[in-house]
């Protein structure tokens, strides 16, 4: 089977892969870096690198994807992740996989249930996991089911094969004389046979040589803005802030529709009224910053953000947003790249503490930018300057802290 390159130029691309009745795909596929940039677990060793891991073509490891996570894997502990429960490794996982269908002729993303008639069983246990909450839950009910989600865990648990993934990304750093950035498949077969293709590969980008800040003890609750432990990614390079730009998730998904795309554009606005001015500012958004999907959170761009110096997406549960501290995706690059700290609010012990009310009492100037006062009840723009809101960011601990 072949592809057609994204590119403008007219090119082909083999796709390594086999054949699971009409859908073709290889068993897996991912992104790997030799260097992991930013460090999102404890006692993770950035040098070890990293896996974005998905099911099926690479497309949702690379881009940020409608309804998919995927599996992250660092290479020095392959097996650990951010959840504790199968609830939460069900609920941030891979939602469907993209595969051609010979029978269109087209690229489809399709959910588990979709492609599992296909699915051989040895396949099945290596590729998929059960979510043993919800399947108690419903023997529970007296509804008995298996449910099964996508995880990759049977390649994760494979201590050869992701020791030869480190491997061969640090032996391809050595080469480069530089951290470099690869996509990848894998294939395997029922005998656990497998081969592993290097797709594309290029230097990657990263940050280096900085220290965290001490965060101060016994600050009062009625003196934090944000306090979260485990949920930033990055540096800021603020110690105080001028501006917050905070989008109302429950207003934001009130909005119509087609409307969404119109605060993309007043972030944008706000973003490039300031470029230039050395203004610290920070912006809080409900879900995904970066999606192209309003539906999934606010689609700005990166040239929308690129002034900030924080960026926080916020979980909501009664509006269904839900942030994702991503590898991979283009966006995230140009965050490490531009030194953006690039944190999340999530409902559980991630986040310590979030008061966005501790914003009312500042000045709201947003009627000052281009249809600001027609969108005033979605998005607010805080002038807090004045030294009262601080922001302290221990890396080492990551332990953030936003005073006010």
């Amino acid at each position: 089977a072949f592809l057609l390159n994204r590119s403008s130029d007219l090119r082909f691309q083999r796709v390594s892969g086999s054949w699971y009745g009409p859908c073709y795909m290889p068993c897996a596929a991912g992104v790997g870096y030799s260097y992991s940039p930013y460090r999102i677990m404890k006692d993770v060793d950035p040098s070890a690198g990293m896996l974005r891991l998905v099911m099926g073509l690479g497309t949702s490891a690379v881009d940020r994807t409608e309804g998919s996570y995927p599996r992250i894997v660092n290479l020095d502990m392959p097996e650990k992740t951010s959840w504790s429960s199968s609830a939460d490794k069900h609920r941030f996982s891979q939602g469907k996989a993209e595969v051609i269908n010979m029978e269109h002729q087209a690229l489809e993303r399709l959910p588990y249930e979709k492609l599992a008639p296909y699915l051989p069983p040895w396949l099945d246990r290596i590729l998929l996991e059960h979510d043993w909450d919800a399947e108690y839950a419903l023997r529970e009910s007296g509804r008995p089911r298996e449910v099964k989600f996508i995880s990759c865990k049977g390649l994760v648990t494979n201590k050869i094969l992701m020791e030869q993934m480190k491997r061969m990304l640090r032996c391809i750093q050595e080469e480069y004389a530089y951290p470099v950035d690869t996509e990848f498949t894998v294939n395997i077969s029922e005998n656990g046979e497998y081969t592993i293709d290097l797709l594309q590969c290029r230097p990657l980008q990263i940050q280096k040589g900085k220290t965290g800040t001490t965060v101060p003890a016994g600050i009062p609750e009625d003196g934090i803005l944000l306090e979260s432990k485990g949920a930033s990614m990055g540096i800021s390079r603020a110690s105080e802030l001028d501006l917050i730009v905070y989008v109302d998730p429950v207003r934001y998904y009130e909005m119509p529709y087609q409307d969404k795309n119109n605060v993309a554009r007043l972030i944008g606005s706000i973003n490039w009224h300031f470029r230039d001015q050395e203004k610290h500012m920070m912006l809080i958004v409900p879900g995904r910053v970066g999606t192209s999907s309003p539906e999934l959170g606010v689609p700005t761009a990166f040239s929308d953000i690129s002034t900030f110096e924080i960026i926080c997406e916020t979980e909501e549960r009664r509006a269904g947003y839900n942030p994702e501290l991503s590898y991979g995706s283009h966006i995230f690059q140009d965050l490490v790249e531009a030194e953006i700290l690039y944190t999340a609010v999530f409902h559980n012990e991630k986040t310590i503490r979030f008061q966005p009310e501790k914003l009312h009492g500042s000045p709201d100037i947003v009627a000052q930018f281009e249809n600001g006062k027609a969108l005033s009840d979605v998005v607010h723009v805080y002038d807090i300057s004045g030294g009262r809101f601080e922001v302290f960011d221990d890396v080492s601990d990551e332990h953030l802290l936003i005073t006010c």
